[in-house]
C-alpha cells in the first residue's frame, strides 16, 4: 500500500499544471473583410501579446481558428490539437503553425466545428433577492495543441460577440445573392454525406500542375431538395480559373446530402461554401 500511494503522489507530482487562462487586453472586433468576416480579440501585452482570431466562412460548418504569438522560431509544427470550451463540448483538429511574414508573428491555425459555439453562456443578470450577487458568466476556450504550449482565453461577451459574427455573415452572403434569413428558416440543416471524399488530390487538373499553380478556391453551391450539389460557383477565386473550375466540378460529382428540413418538417433548399486549398506535394502555406 506505501508503494501504491508513493506511485500515486509521483504521478500526481509529474502531471502538467493547466495552462493559466488569459484576460483580454483589448475588445472583440469584427473585420468585414470582403471574402469572410473574422472576429478577434488581443490578450496580454508586450512579449506576451497573443491575438485570438475566428474566421468563418459563410453558410459553412466550419470555423478556421487562427492564434498569433511573438515566438519568431521559425520550424514549421503540424499536429493534432484539443479544443475545448468550458462548460460546453470539446473537438479534435489538426493543426499548422508557422511564421507569416504579413504580421511577423507565428500563426498557428486550424479548423474547428463551428457547433462548438452554440452553447456560449450569456451574462447573468442580477435577481430581485441579491442583485449585487450576479456575476458575468464568461466562457474559458482552451486550444492543446500536441508538441507545443497551449493556451486559455477567458472570452466576456463572447456570445455577443459571435452574434455580431453572424450579422457579418448575412451581409456577405446578400453579397452573394442568397437570402440572409435562410438559417432563420431551417429547423433542421443539411446534413453531409463523407464529406472528407469529396475533394481529393486526383482532382488536381494536371493542365496547371507543371506552372506549378496553387491556391485556395472559395466556393458556393446549392443543396437540392434531393440533396444533390448544384448550381456551384466561385465566390472567391484562387487566383487560377482551372482550380476553381475543378473544385467545382468535385462538389457537383460528389457532394451529397440529407436534404435541410424547414419547421414544417418538409425538405427545403438551402446553401453551403467550402475553401478547397490545393497545395502541391512538398509545399506549404506558410512558405506564401
Amino acid at each position: 500500500m506505501p508503494l501504491m500511494l508513493a506511485l500515486s503522489a509521483a504521478a500526481a507530482i509529474a502531471e502538467p499544471a493547466a495552462t493559466a487562462p488569459m484576460m483580454p487586453s483589448g475588445r472583440w472586433n469584427v473585420d468585414y473583410g470582403d471574402t469572410a468576416c473574422t472576429l478577434g480579440r488581443t490578450y496580454g501585452t508586450g512579449k506576451t501579446e497573443t491575438v485570438l482570431a475566428m474566421r468563418q466562412l459563410p453558410l459553412g460548418s466550419t470555423l478556421e481558428m487562427m492564434i498569433y504569438t511573438n515566438d519568431r522560431n521559425g520550424a514549421m509544427r503540424l499536429g493534432q490539437a484539443t479544443i475545448t470550451l468550458a462548460g460546453g463540448g470539446s473537438d479534435e483538429s489538426r493543426y499548422e503553425s508557422y511564421p507569416t511574414q504579413a504580421t511577423g508573428k507565428r500563426m498557428t491555425r486550424m479548423p474547428v466545428d463551428i457547433a462548438l459555439f452554440e452553447t456560449l453562456p450569456a451574462k447573468t443578470g442580477p435577481t430581485d433577492t441579491n442583485p449585487a450577487s450576479a456575476k458575468p458568466a464568461d466562457a474559458v476556450l482552451r486550444v492543446s495543441p500536441e508538441k507545443m504550449p497551449g493556451w486559455a482565453f477567458v472570452m466576456p461577451n463572447a456570445k455577443a460577440a459571435f452574434e455580431a459574427l453572424a450579422k457579418c455573415n448575412d451581409a456577405t452572403v446578400k453579397l452573394w445573392g442568397i437570402d440572409p434569413t435562410e438559417r432563420a428558416r431551417i429547423a433542421q440543416p443539411a446534413e453531409p454525406r463523407s464529406p472528407e471524399s469529396w475533394v481529393t488530390t486526383n482532382d488536381y487538373p494536371m493542365s496547371v500542375v507543371g506552372k506549378g499553380a496553387q491556391g485556395t478556391s472559395t466556393i458556393l453551391w446549392t443543396i437540392s431538395l434531393d440533396g444533390h450539389a448544384v448550381d456551384c460557383r466561385t465566390v472567391v477565386t484562387s487566383g487560377e480559373v482551372e482550380l476553381d473550375k475543378a473544385a467545382c466540378r468535385a462538389i457537383a460529382a460528389r457532394a451529397r446530402y440529407t436534404p435541410a428540413l424547414g419547421f414544417d418538417d418538409k425538405p427545403m433548399i438551402s446553401h453551403s461554401t467550402r475553401k478547397v486549398t490545393w497545395r502541391l506535394p512538398g509545399t506549404w502555406s506558410g512558405g506564401k
